[in-house]
């Protein structure tokens, strides 16, 4: 019996492209990287523009390094470029004129104080929204996050889970048209304030503030962040957190060593890390005005670093230098000696206001002389 020969079954060519036409998933491309341009002495110390957009960046370092200078020149870069600074100042330390001076744009408004008679700043207004302790509490302090229901009577006491409820808030806002522009939260300082449970137990607790941070902050950081980069997504949404450390050597035998205050989350999640000072001590070195023995201190030198960057290609660089840092922001080495040359007749004003002895009443410019003299930690 003759046999047939088989026909060979036609097989369509598998087309994945089509395929993933067929499921209708959103793009995975990003917006063109951009960022928040930072001063001339912060680009040329770390090789990078800024500041990035939409990304959870931080920076940490002992006292003194830099960390809040670098905050302010941020919240101008932000104002400039059409973004609100959403600020958020747990160490309720916020210098209104300190941050003016580096650029950014408050204006006060003066009253009259009913004591005294006196005229005196009552608030600042501007494109920023600023929470202290007390305005966190107004906000949310009828939160109780064991129930995540509201209680009648407001806390005074603001706690982790406040900040993120709030960022949270804030966001939906923005997707609901009632915010309609992009944010820059910034977060001074994490490990300034405790933990719901730490609230409630009446016991602080870092275990529980740093579970409370990996929870109430994990969306955020993983999702509602990030995602904001994405091509879909009508505005670009930033975190950047000022973050106290800790002297870690006892658990590295002796190795000096440091960790960021409130557990090893943020430390995952931040795409960038900015190290201000060195890790035993803060390396600052104090740029001084000398006049007749009297010492006046006009700024800051200090090393800074990358410790962490997991941003994109070519960006992923791990860069050091030092940064200076004066009341008016950061400025270059290049543009020191111009610095001096401006600041030379406040310089005198200051030293002469504060001399009781009456000694540098005939000082004029030229007899100021500038050094720089290592801080003793």
């Amino acid at each position: 019996m003759a046999t047939q020969p088989l026909k060979k079954k036609e097989v369509k060519k598998f087309d994945i492209n089509d395929f993933k036409k067929n499921l209708k998933l959103p793009t995975t491309a990003d917006k063109p990287m951009e960022w928040f341009i930072m001063p001339k002495g912060f680009n040329d110390a770390l090789s990078l523009p800024g500041i990035p957009k939409g990304y959870f960046t931080g920076c940490c370092g002992w006292n003194s390094t830099g960390k809040s200078t670098i905050k302010n020149c941020l919240i101008a870069s932000a104002q400039k470029q059409g973004v609100l600074p959403i600020l958020f100042e747990t160490e309720s330390n916020f210098d209104f004129q300190y941050a003016i001076n580096c650029g950014m744009e408050a204006t006060p408004i003066t009253g009259v104080d009913e004591e005294t008679g006196e005229e005196k700043i009552l608030d600042y207004e501007g494109n920023f929204i600023l929470f202290n302790n007390e305005a966190i509490c107004d906000y949310c302090g009828d939160m109780d996050y064991s129930t995540m229901t509201k209680k009648s009577t407001k806390r005074k006491v603001a706690v982790v889970e406040d900040i993120a409820y709030i960022i949270n808030d804030l966001i939906d806002k923005q997707e609901s048209g009632e915010l309609p522009v992009e944010l820059l939260f910034i977060w001074d300082s994490v490990g300034s304030v405790s933990s719901w449970k730490s609230y409630t137990s009446k016991a602080g607790n870092n275990m529980f503030d740093a579970n409370s941070i990996s929870v109430a902050f994990n969306t955020i950081i993983n999702t509602r962040i990030p995602s904001s980069r994405s091509q879909n997504y009508p505005y670009t949404n930033s975190f950047f957190i000022v973050n106290k450390i800790w002297d870690s050597s006892m658990a590295t035998m002796g190795k000096p060593s440091v960790k960021l205050k409130g557990g090893v989350s943020f430390e995952y999640a931040l795409r960038l890390l900015i190290f201000c000072g060195k890790i035993v001590t803060s390396g600052v070195k104090k740029l001084q005005a000398t006049l007749k023995g009297e010492k006046y201190v006009f700024g800051t030198e200090a090393p800074i670093s990358i410790k962490k960057n997991h941003l994109p290609t070519p960006y992923n660089v791990t860069y050091e230098g030092d940064i200076i840092c004066t009341s008016h922001g950061i400025i270059a080495e290049s543009e020191l000696d111009e610095y001096k040359k401006k600041v030379l007749p406040d310089i005198l004003s200051q030293l002469k206001t504060n001399d009781t002895s009456g000694k540098l009443k005939n000082a004029t410019v030229e007899d100021i002389e500038f050094t720089e003299e290592e801080t003793v930690d």
